[in-house]
């Protein structure tokens, strides 16, 4: 099975970026394609509505924001694998939440709202969820039980415990770090993960710029034995990796 890994770039603008997501879509032919977390929102967009509006800055993502999966589940009719659709802020009654939807062909094949949230976007009033989220992919012939987790969920040994112990194969998208985190070489958490659980785990990434500087980090396949594939840098790639004896 074949593996993209989007490592998309921002664009400045939720329009620009969304329309960069679409194009992808239209153009691979991979078996799944992941998108990173939040990949409509150019840098400091949670930041500058959380300045202005505090708890309802997810309120009013959301209103900015609320037709981009649509736009994706749209484009993903012509895609003929699974779609990790990065993650979109969701409404749900008067609840806002950090999802990434699976789909295929234009359906939701499963939807997993983020556990472990960080203070940015409890600050921004985002509520966790409540459940991990496996699902079964059929591809080529053969099938792969699939989980999904997303950024800081790594962080939270219960939700990796419930994710990785019920995956082959787990996706997990990631955001933009901040310009000055410090660098992390390699992909320790993940490796650690991978071996423990004897999983794939596919890492995508995002990247910007800022004051003129490019930063992110690098997209990756990691399996028990070590990093598969990792993009070569932090510019904007597709990283494709042909995954075999899943």
């Amino acid at each position: 099975m074949l593996l993209g890994l989007y490592q998309v770039e921002d664009r400045g603008s939720v329009e620009d970026n969304v329309r960069a997501v679409l194009k992808c879509i239209r153009s691979e032919e991979t078996d799944f394609l992941c998108i990173p977390e939040f990949f409509a929102h150019p840098l400091g967009f949670f930041r500058g509505l959380i300045e202005k509006f505090g708890k309802r800055a997810a309120e009013k993502a959301h209103e900015r924001t609320w037709w981009v999966i649509e736009d994706v589940k749209k484009a993903s009719r012509k895609f003929d694998g699974y779609i990790i659709a990065g993650t979109v802020i969701e409404r749900d009654a008067s609840e806002y939440y950090n999802t990434c939807y699976v789909l295929r062909k234009g359906e939701v094949v499963a939807k997993y709202r983020k556990i472990n949230i960080i203070e940015e976007e409890v600050k921004a009033g985002i509520s966790p969820g409540a459940e991990t989220v496996s699902f079964k992919a059929s591809v080529k012939g053969s099938s792969v039980r699939a989980g999904v987790m997303v950024c800081a969920d790594c962080l939270s040994s219960s939700v990796l415990d419930s994710v990785c112990r019920k995956s082959e194969l787990v996706f997990f998208p990631i955001s933009m770090t901040s310009p000055d985190h410090p660098a992390v070489e390699g992909h320790p958490l993940s490796l650690k993960a991978a071996k423990k659980y004897g999983i794939v785990i596919a890492k995508t990434s995002r990247t910007a710029v800022y004051r003129n500087r490019k930063f992110g980090v690098k997209s990756a396949v990691i399996s028990p034995e070590g990093i598969v594939a990792e993009a070569e840098s932090v510019d904007e790639t597709v990283l494709e990796v042909e995954l075999d004896n899943l």
